[in-house]
């Protein structure tokens, strides 16, 4: 299954080529080492199970960073999923990014959302603010996507499969 993110204007930015479905329709699974290819071709991999979240509608993304020490979010804003017939899933970056990792909450790239957003229609920029105030409050009491027994669900997902780091 191939993920592919677009730039707020349409251009490519990056894909998951190998991502693999998983057990949820709007989960799926990047094995460590499977390539990620950003848009001018260059190629970077996670070493650790990594399970890209999707949810019908939402303006957000969750990749769930399966690390030996624990779980790290990376959320994308992004428009609403959408499956594509034999091109696998596809989606528009809004580029605030909300990442919570070691525990550490941050959000980044407001300010090109500020500058790009002045393209985007109304109705994204809206919903990009109110997904990224949603996942920050969701993030700071560990709920939604971030509670504990959501990553440990996908983590067993994973070590049933034999698919875990370095597997």
């Amino acid at each position: 299954m191939k993920i592919t993110s677009l730039h707020g204007d349409g251009r490519p930015h990056r894909c998951w080529p190998e991502a693999v479905c998983t057990d949820d329709p709007w989960v799926f699974y990047v094995p460590p080492g499977s390539p990620v290819v950003e848009a001018d071709g260059r190629r970077w991999t996670d070493e650790d199970p990594v399970l890209l979240m999707f949810w019908p509608g939402a303006f957000y993304q969750v990749c769930l960073l399966l690390r030996p020490y624990g779980t790290d979010y990376y959320c994308n804003i992004i428009t609403p999923p959408v499956y594509q017939s034999g091109a696998g899933v596809c989606f528009h970056d809004l580029d605030i990014d909300v990442l919570l990792m070691k525990g550490e909450l941050q959000v980044v790239d407001e300010e090109e959302f500020r500058v790009r957003s002045r393209r985007y229609p109304a109705v994204w920029v809206e919903a990009a603010q109110a997904a990224r105030d949603w996942l920050t409050a969701a993030a700071r009491t560990r709920s939604g996507p971030f509670a504990p027994a959501i990553a440990s669900r996908w983590r067993a997902w994973v070590e049933r499969r034999g698919q875990g780091r370095g597997d």
